[in-house]
């Protein structure tokens, strides 16, 4: 079961100046604060987690375990397969350039369990839409986690004034599609690459 609506970034690179020209506009005015928990985890900006606050510190070798074949499958082809150090590093730096990247915790053993990474998409006088992708670690699938880091996302969503989160999906992929039914996302249409299915969740309403 694979959760991988985060890799659509590589999909619209016709919109990446404008990803990037919203996120500098929206993340250093705004100045928001990203972090949010659920239930039963805490979720961050990957980058802001204290070493006490984790049980492996290191960012590059949590993703590295994060980024196992059977999760990186459905990624672009450039990015599937095994990782290591280098290519963990460059993954980072990847997802770094182009979105907001929030790392998932589980509250009671401090360990890593997946990520959560958005961006900014649309004309801002429309509203603020978000693009949504996550991923969870592998030994973390059929847990209900990926169900309750969306949701939690919405939550915090609702309380920053966002109108609307869209996230796109393999139609093969049924374990995701059913994490957004769950959390009350609708199917509009068929993706800009031309396979992906599109779910829409608006928080105005």
């Amino acid at each position: 079961m694979i959760f991988i609506l985060f890799s659509e970034i590589f999909y619209y690179n016709s919109q990446i100046f404008l990803a990037k020209l919203y996120k500098t506009m929206y993340y250093e005015e705004y100045k928001l604060n990203y972090n949010f928990t659920t239930k039963r985890l805490i979720v961050k900006d990957w980058h802001s987690f204290e070493p006490k606050e984790l049980k492996q510190p290191d960012l590059e070798t949590i993703v590295e375990k994060i980024l196992v074949p059977d999760v990186t499958k459905t990624f672009p082809v450039l990015w599937q397969g095994t990782y290591d150090k280098r290519r963990t590093k460059a993954w980072i730096q990847e997802i770094d350039s182009d979105a907001k990247a929030l790392l998932a915790v589980e509250k009671d053993t401090n360990t890593p369990i997946g990520i959560i990474n958005f961006f900014r998409v649309g004309d801002r006088r429309e509203g603020t839409f978000f693009r949504l992708g996550y991923l969870l670690s592998k030994v973390m699938w059929d847990n209900g986690y990926a169900t309750e880091l969306v949701d939690g996302f919405i939550h915090w969503c609702k309380g920053n004034n966002i109108s609307t989160i869209l996230a796109g999906v393999d139609p093969d992929n049924t374990a995701s599609i059913r994490v957004l039914e769950k959390n009350n996302f609708s199917k509009e249409t068929t993706d800009g690459n031309g396979r992906d299915l599109l779910f829409v969740y608006d928080l105005i309403k």
